[in-house]
């Protein structure tokens, strides 16, 4: 699989699963009036999945190689993290608060896991092939 195709992959994945948890953690105990609110918020949801997906990488690798060369591979990770963490959800919980998603912590808790350990292994991942180059 070529690394465009995975990451195309990787978005799918995202739209469909974070965009699925967002109409399903919205459907919870809501009168049946709030389905739109529901779906919309899971199509929102799913596509800045997909896009800051993208982002996030780019801005992992961007973040980490830059604070690596000042302060060495595990704080670098540590920052990149959590800096890059902090700029997405500055942009999410917005957006949700736009949208008038009632169970914004419960929409969100299951991409922050995911995607602050996804990062975790992606910024692992280039600390070590950048360790064997």
């Amino acid at each position: 699989m070529t690394p465009t195709q995975k990451q195309a992959l990787i978005v799918l994945a995202a739209i469909l699963g974070y965009g699925g948890w967002g109409v399903y953690s919205n459907l919870l105990d809501q009168p049946s009036d709030m389905v739109i609110v529901a779906w919309r918020a899971g199509v929102i949801q799913g596509s800045y999945a997909g896009l800051l997906t993208l982002i996030n990488l780019a801005l992992l690798e961007l973040l980490y190689k830059r604070l690596h060369q000042r302060m060495g591979p595990t704080p670098a990770i540590f920052c990149a993290l959590v800096l890059a963490t902090a700029a997405q959800y500055s942009l999410i919980i917005p957006v949700h608060l736009i949208n008038g998603t009632p169970n914004i912590a419960l929409t969100l808790l299951p991409g922050f896991v995911i995607g602050t350990l996804f990062s975790f292994v992606y910024l692992w991942g280039l600390h070590h092939s950048s360790a064997h180059r």
